[in-house]
């Protein structure tokens, strides 16, 4: 009874060191089961958090673009309505006041006014058919240059009066330094400037009424 109870105790305790191993290897196989799991999962979630940082630069991205989008259709119909404003309203012209030679400063606009009322037949000059104002472009170095030459050639004893000095208005009308060159003229490509510069150049005279 005694020996039946050794060998029992024995087999007893064997398999309770086999169960204990058996455990203990399936615990070291779940540890690097869950291992690898943890590293998937960290892979995972740092993908997440670029996708995540690709979709919030997209994303700001994309409302500038909107934003550029808004404003550029804003200004388109800015420019719309200016452009009909242009198209209906009077044409405005300019009287070129200056001999067609190169001369330093810049370009400037004049408006003169006639008032032949109460002004002597001599002092008129022939200018009986000027009628509102004209707009008279000139170089100059400044202001009052300008003033005063537009005041010599139309004084206020003949019935002239200056409106308006102001620097020239129209887009893009430049002093070209090179003297073989007309200095009223809108800057132009390279063989066009070449092509000009072959041509025999006119000389105009000073603006009349």
């Amino acid at each position: 009874m005694t020996g039946m109870m050794l060998y029992f105790a024995l087999g007893l305790m064997v398999l309770t060191v086999l169960s204990n191993r058996y455990w203990r290897r399936q615990l070291v196989v779940t540890r690097i089961a869950m291992s690898k799991l943890k590293e998937k999962v960290e892979d995972v979630t740092k993908e997440v958090a670029d996708v995540a940082s690709d979709y919030a630069q997209l994303a700001h991205h994309y409302a500038d673009m909107e934003k550029r989008v808004q404003k550029a259709e804003i200004d388109m119909q800015a420019a719309i309505l200016e452009l009909d404003q242009k198209k209906s309203a009077p044409m405005q012209r300019y009287v070129v006041f200056d001999r067609n030679e190169p001369r330093p400063g810049r370009f400037w606009e004049v408006a003169v006014r006639c008032h032949p009322i109460g002004v002597s037949l001599s002092d008129q000059r022939g200018y009986r058919g000027w009628t509102g104002v004209r707009r008279f472009l000139l170089i100059a170095d400044g202001e009052r240059e300008a003033r005063e030459r537009v005041a010599a050639r139309y004084p206020r004893k003949a019935g002239f009066e200056i409106v308006e000095v102001a620097g020239c208005r129209l887009n893009g009308l430049t002093v070209n330094r090179i003297s073989e060159l007309s200095t009223f003229r809108k800057p132009t490509k390279p063989e066009e400037d070449g092509a000009a510069a072959a041509r025999p150049q006119r000389r105009t005279s000073p603006a009349q009424s």
